[in-house]
């Protein structure tokens, strides 16, 4: 039976940019797996696009108020081509604060590996993953962070 109390998970986007002339990340939003109930476990995946989908015994609570995928700009020399590195599987860990974890996995972003600056020298990019929930996880808000490289 799913414990009755939701929790919500939100990952912190932390951006590294590789040094280039001209080149910043602008306009961040976090990516969040909005609530749901931990159930017998499984995973909530948020897509790069926003979507959130679940597995396993993971009850998702509400439309998806409150889910997001992680979502910034990127500004340069117009047309430049740049590459984009995400973290690696099961290096990504969650916390409530009182040593309850949760891990995060399968990052995805759009463009994915690498995207092309418009005439106008930006172009936005999304970052989407998946939020790995064990068997009766403890309730509770969740945070962390985690890099995103751009390299042009």
């Amino acid at each position: 039976m799913p414990s009755s109390t939701a929790f919500a998970a939100l990952v912190l986007i932390a951006l590294a940019v590789a040094p280039a002339s001209a080149q910043t990340i602008g306009g961040g939003t976090n990516l969040s797996f909005g609530s749901f109930l931990a159930g017998g476990g499984g995973s909530v995946a948020v897509s790069a696009g926003g979507a959130r989908t679940q597995s396993g015994g993971v009850i998702l609570v509400g439309q998806g108020a409150g889910t997001s995928s992680a979502q910034f700009t990127v500004v340069g020399t117009a047309n430049a081509t740049y590459s984009i590195t995400l973290p690696p599987d099961n290096t990504v860990v969650l916390s409530d604060g009182n040593g309850n974890t949760m891990t995060v996995n399968s990052f995805v972003s759009s463009p994915p590996a690498t995207g092309t600056l418009s005439g106008g020298g930006n172009q936005g990019v999304r970052v989407g993953a998946t939020l790995i929930v064990a068997p009766n996880q403890a309730p509770g808000t969740y945070a962390g962070s985690f890099n995103v490289t751009v390299n042009y």
